[in-house]
C-alpha cells in the first residue's frame, strides 16, 4: 500500500475542487453568468513531479464531471478513477463519485461523496450548510448531532469562485477567504489564498468546436486548515481557466508530488426551462 498521509482525503479535496471551482463560475453577475456554459468534461490524469523520496511514483487515471443548472442554482457532478504506483512497484486506487449543489444566492450549500479505495472502508456521506447575517452551521450525516460553526464570512465554492471571477474581471491578482468546500468535519472549512495571473491569449490543445476560447486566466489556490501555522499549505491547485468555465489544465500540488490533468473532450448539457 502507498502511505500517503490521509491519502483519500488528499486526492477527493483537491479532484473535488476543480469540479467546485467550474460550477462556481456560473454565479457571477448577469454578464459572467450569460457567459458560462453548462457542459460535460473529461480529463487524464498523470504525474506531474515527484521527489526522488516520495511513495507516489506513478499516477494515471481519469475523471468525468458535469456542470448543470437547475432552477434555484447549480450542479455538480464527478465521478473518478486513479491509481498510484509506489516505489517497490505497489500499486492502489480510488474510485470516487461526489455531488455538490450551492443556491444561486451562495447562501446554502449540499454535497454528498461516495468512495471506495484500496487502503481504507468505504465511505458514503453527505452534508449540508447555511450562510445567515451573523454566521452559519455546517450538518454532516456522519456525525448528526455535531454542527460546524461556520464564520459569518465563509464562502460557499461558488461564491468563492465568484469573487476571483470578480477580481480577475478587474485586474487583481490577490484573495484571501475562509471556504466550505463539502468533506468531513475535519476537513471541511478551509482558509484558502488566491494568485490570480493576467490574461494569456493562447489557442487551446484540443479542439473545442463551441466551448473554444481565445485565452484563459492561469489561478493558483493554496488551501490551509483554519488553525495551520507552518507556511505550506496542506495542498495547492493551479487552474488554465476560461470565462466560460471551461478549464482546460489542472495541477494539483501536494508538496512531494503532483498530478497533471489535461482535458480530452467536452460534450453539451440541456439545461431546464425556468419560470
Amino acid at each position: 500500500m502507498i502511505k500517503i498521509q490521509n491519502p483519500s482525503e488528499k486526492i477527493k479535496n483537491a479532484t473535488t475542487a476543480i469540479v467546485i471551482l467550474v460550477g462556481a463560475l456560473g454565479l457571477g453577475n448577469q454578464v459572467v453568468a450569460a457567459t458560462v456554459t453548462p457542459h460535460r468534461a473529461f480529463y487524464e490524469m498523470q504525474l506531474g513531479v515527484a521527489d526522488q523520496n516520495s511513495n507516489v511514483q506513478s499516477v494515471s487515471g481519469r475523471s468525468a464531471f458535469t456542470l448543470d443548472r437547475d432552477c434555484d442554482g447549480w450542479r455538480s457532478n464527478e465521478e473518478y478513477l486513479i491509481e498510484f504506483g509506489g516505489q517497490e512497484g505497489s500499486r492502489d486506487r480510488i474510485l470516487s463519485r461526489f455531488e455538490s449543489w450551492e443556491s444561486d444566492k451562495g447562501d446554502m450549500y449540499s454535497f454528498e461523496i461516495s468512495e471506495n479505495s484500496s487502503f481504507e472502508a468505504a465511505k458514503d456521506f453527505g452534508g449540508f450548510a447555511e450562510i445567515k447575517t451573523g454566521g452559519g452551521d455546517a450538518y454532516f450525516s456522519m456525525a448528526d448531532e455535531v454542527a460546524l460553526a461556520l464564520p459569518a464570512d465563509t464562502y460557499f465554492p461558488m461564491r468563492h469562485l465568484n469573487a476571483i471571477i470578480d477580481s480577475a474581471e478587474n485586474g487583481k491578482t490577490m484573495l484571501a477567504a475562509s471556504v466550505f468546500t463539502g468533506a468531513k468535519p475535519d476537513d471541511a472549512l478551509l482558509s484558502t489564498n488566491t494568485v490570480i495571473g493576467g490574461w494569456r491569449g493562447e489557442v487551446a490543445a484540443i479542439q473545442m468546436g463551441e466551448f473554444g476560447q481565445d485565452g484563459y486566466w492561469p489561478v493558483q489556490v493554496a488551501y490551509f486548515k483554519p488553525a495551520a501555522t507552518a507556511a505550506a499549505p496542506e495542498y495547492e491547485i493551479q487552474y488554465s481557466m476560461q470565462p466560460n468555465g471551461v478549464i482546460r489544465r489542472y495541477v494539483i500540488d501536494y508538496g512531494d508530488f503532483t498530478i497533471i490533468a489535461k482535458l480530452l473532450k467536452l460534450e453539451s448539457v440541456e439545461t431546464p426551462t425556468c419560470p
